[in-house]
Formats: structure tokens, C-alpha cells, sequence
């Protein structure tokens, strides 16, 4: 069952926030930071959609709050665990006041009061609720396992040279994409791929945090990930936010030495994927890191991106990332656009372009292989996914 939680802001408002929480299977995958500019909103009316049924919940007073732009941490969200059967991102979708008053706008702040969410009572596994207004989605972790060697099935065509990737939690999902000359690489957060992958896919293990859950069974899960043909090595999925793996960057840069730099000529070696999140998140985080790291083989620099639709911001933020990153090829390993399915695809459409002809960017991944994003059912791709796979 998928439970989808809609929030409406009414009155002089000017931010109108979708969210839906999605579940790897066994963590929460949303977290929460500011992603907007300047907004007043006065009252919300949350309705929670249960497929077969709804509640609204009571109305809301709302805080004023502005960033200019500029991502900026409001609260972290709950740890309480969400059901494992919901799967889908977090949307912000930003739309322009109605009103003719001019809407102030207040210096950026980090203290803005969370907002309350109230959760109707239900006899579904609980639903995590947020505790601020937007949502930026980040992945969960997978606890390593015992290393296996990554299965792949028959071959394809896909060009080497291929940028895009698929972020997954399903394996067999991905033989949806199969045919696409133009997606070489998946994830799934974890250090082992969990099933057979297309072999056309080279499958990249992630260290996801430096908890003994992880790091115990990652050299025997990267050694035997390089023998089966993976090149590219990952760590630490959003260190910068305290929900996902929390990690300090003078600690993961101790980390990175001890866990991935063995590895070093082996593979190429990832920085840990940031949030765009505002300092001392994001590139000021990574900016950090790589000051502690100085004797750190970094091949590579991971980010990721939710923070509406606007495909000119977007690739601003990408050139923001490179340079920040030290002008080392760029992974944008997860990122969304905004809106329905018609405003994604158009997203898309523009960005696809510009990040296979850029020489900075050297792979991405939208956000994600799965039903209502890039399938539409099973291993049916969706229009999402088609312009996805499938755009030149």
C-alpha cells in the first residue's frame, strides 16, 4: 500500500508542498531542510490519501520563513520507522502568489520553528509525518551482507561512454532498462547488487556509513564487487545530514582512509554524496572534507539535488558542485524535478542534454527505479522512465 500525505497551504500563501515517503526496506528515506525562496505561508490543511480512503487533518498555523535560494537545514525528521511498502520521492512544488501584495522578503535563517504535522489515527503501519515544510529526499541504508559475487545476465549494447544510472532497491527492476543504449551503471545504496543486474550495468557498492553494520563486511563486498567487473567505488551516503549518516567530515575522512583508500587503484574512488543542503551542509561539508582528507585518492565527487524544477538552477548548481569538488568529474547519484509526471518529464528533457554534453558531469542518476517514478508498473517504464532511458 502506498500512502501519500498532501499539503495545502491556503490564505496568503505562496508554497504549496507535496509529501510522500518512501521506504527502502528497512530505513526511512526523506529528510528534511529548506529548498525554496523567499515564502510566507500562513495555514495548511494536510490530507493523507490512503488509496481507498482519506483523512484531513486540522488546520495549521504556519511560520514566515525565507533562504533566497539557498538550501538551508529547518529540522531533521523523525527516526521512527515508516512502512517498508511505500516507495515513492518527496515533492516540492513551488507556485507563484496569487495575491497582488508583495510578499516580503526576511533575511535567510537557520532557526525557522519546525511546523507541526498532525497524523490521523490508523490501523495501517505508521507514517512517519514531517516536522517542516519542505522535504529533501535522502537514501536510506542497506545493512551489508556477506559478499557475493555480482551476477549479470545476457549482454547489450550500451555505450561505455554512458552517463546515466539507475538507483534502485529492486534488482529486478532494472531489466525494464535493459534495452537502453544509454544507462551503464546502477546502485542500490548498498555494497552488494542483491540479485542478477543486466551485464551491460556496472553495479557501484556504496559504503554507506561508518556503523559496524556497514564497514564489517565491506572489503570482503568491494573485493569481490571488483572481480565481477565494478570499477567505481562509493562512500558514505549523505554525511551532512544527521538522519542519514551523520558523519563529521574530519570522521569521514578518517573513514575514507581506512575503509576505501585500500582500495585506491583498484577502482575509482568516490567523496561522499552531499546534500544540496545549506552550509554547513552540502558543498561547504564537502569543502571540508576535502581539506581533511588531503591524503585521500578521490577520483570522483558525488552530490545530490532536490530543490524544485528549474532546470537553469539546477545546472547552476552543478557548475557550484564541480568547483567545489576540486574540478573532479561530478556523479549526481540522485536529483528530481518537481511537480507531476508531465512538469518531471519536461525537467528532463531540458537537463538530459546538457549533462551528456557536459565534460563535467560524468554520470547521474534520477531518483528512481521505481513504480510512480521511472516505472510505471513492475518493470513497465513510465513516461518518466522512458525519457529517462531512452532520450538522446
Amino acid at each position: 500500500m502506498r500512502c501519500s500525505i498532501s499539503t495545502v497551504a491556503v490564505a496568503a500563501s505562496s508554497l504549496l508542498v507535496k509529501e510522500v515517503f518512501a521506504g527502502r526496506y528497512d530505513v526511512q528515506k526523506r529528510d528534511t531542510v529548506v529548498v525554496t525562496d523567499a515564502v510566507i505561508v500562513t495555514e495548511e490543511v494536510t490530507v493523507y490519501d490512503y488509496g481507498t480512503s482519506t483523512s484531513t487533518g486540522e488546520a495549521l498555523a504556519v511560520a514566515t520563513f525565507t533562504s533566497d535560494g539557498v538550501p538551508v537545514v529547518i529540522a531533521a525528521a523523525s527516526s521512527t520507522p515508516i512502512s517498508s511498502t511505500t516507495e515513492a520521492p518527496a515533492v516540492l512544488i513551488q507556485q507563484t502568489p496569487t495575491s497582488s501584495t508583495p510578499i516580503p522578503a526576511p533575511k535567510p535563517t537557520t532557526s525557522t520553528t519546525p511546523v507541526p504535522v498532525v497524523v490521523p489515527t490508523t490501523t495501517e503501519a505508521p507514517v512517519v509525518a514531517p516536522t517542516t515544510l519542505v522535504a529533501v529526499v535522502s537514501s536510506a541504508a542497506k545493512v551489508v551482507s556477506a559478499a557475493v559475487p555480482i551476477a549479470t545476465s545476457s549482454s547489450s549494447t550500451t555505450s561505455s561512454s554512458a552517463k546515466r544510472g539507475l538507483a534502485y532497491n529492486d534488482v529486478s527492476l532494472l531489466s525494464g532498462f535493459e534495452s537502453s543504449k544509454s544507462i551503464s551503471w546502477a546502485y542500490d545504496w548498498g555494497s552488494s547488487s542483491d540479485g542478477t543486474i543486466p551485464s551491460a550495468f556496472e553495479f557501484v557498492p556504496l559504503l554507506w556509513g561508518l556503523a559496524s553494520s556497514f564497514t564489517s563486511g565491506w572489503n570482503a563486498a568491494a573485493t569481490a564487487a571488483i572481480a565481477a567487473g565494478s570499477t567505481h567505488l562509493m562512500s558514505f551516503n549523505e554525511p551532512d545530514l544527521s538522519s542519514q549518516s551523520n558523519i563529521s567530515p574530519a570522521d569521514a575522512a578518517a573513514g575514507f582512509l581506512q575503509y576505501m583508500q585500500p582500495f585506491a587503484g583498484k577502482a575509482q574512488l568516490g567523496a561522499p554524496a552531499v546534500t544540496n543542503g545549506g552550509s554547513p551542509m552540502g558543498l561547504t561539508w564537502l569543502g571540508n572534507f576535502l581539506d581533511a582528507c588531503t591524503d585521500c585518492q578521490i577520483d570522483f565527487v558525488c552530490i545530490h539535488w532536490y530543490n524544485g524544477g528549474d532546470a537553469d538552477a539546477f545546472m547552476d548548481y552543478v557548475d557550484q558542485a564541480y568547483t567545489a569538488g576540486g574540478n573532479r568529474p561530478l556523479w549526481i547519484t540522485e536529483f528530481q524535478g518537481e511537480g507531476d509526471a508531465t512538469a518531471q518529464n519536461s525537467f528532463l528533457e531540458t537537463v538530459i542534454p546538457q549533462l551528456d554534453a557536459s565534460p563535467k558531469v560524468a554520470r547521474y542518476a534520477y531518483f528512481m527505479a521505481s513504480d510512480g517514478n521511472l516505472l510505471s508498473s513492475g518493470t513497465s517504464l513510465s513516461a518518466l522512465g522512458t525519457t529517462f532511458a531512452f532520450t538522446d
